[in-house]
């Protein structure tokens, strides 16, 4: 373990970008602080103010139509997907889409009690 954190430690040091989702709680459960400006975190990319926060399961099924976290958790596949979204959100500000999604997305898991299965079973429907 000290290893782990002596690389993390280098890393932060070296000013690497972390990006994943819900970093404050991954980086506080070991005991590192991350500068802001070296955290990409989206949980706070895909929010609205004042508004629940969004669960990673949610954004990668609504935004990038994967369906992850099954039986078990598996956090290469939630850095990928962090990672992906991120590209995603990028995509969609430089196309000037970003807050019309966020907006639609917001709507769409309140009206379907914010359950990523939703989705995907109403687009199976309609095919």
């Amino acid at each position: 373990m000290k290893k782990a954190y002596l690389k993390l430690r280098y890393l932060v040091d070296s000013g690497c970008i972390f990006v994943g989702h819900d970093l404050r709680h991954d980086f506080k459960s070991i005991n590192i602080i991350v500068p802001p400006q070296q955290v990409i975190d989206t949980v706070f990319l895909f929010h609205f103010k004042r508004q629940r926060k969004l669960s990673l399961r949610f954004l990668a099924s609504y935004i990038l139509q994967e369906d992850i976290q099954h039986n078990t958790h598996d956090s290469i596949e939630d850095a990928r997907t962090a990672v992906k979204l991120y590209q995603k959100y990028k995509q969609l500000v430089s196309e000037g889409r970003f807050q019309e999604t966020l907006l639609e997305m917001y709507r769409w898991g309140k009206q379907n009690g914010w359950d990523p299965a939703a989705k995907r079973n109403a687009a199976a429907a309609s095919q």
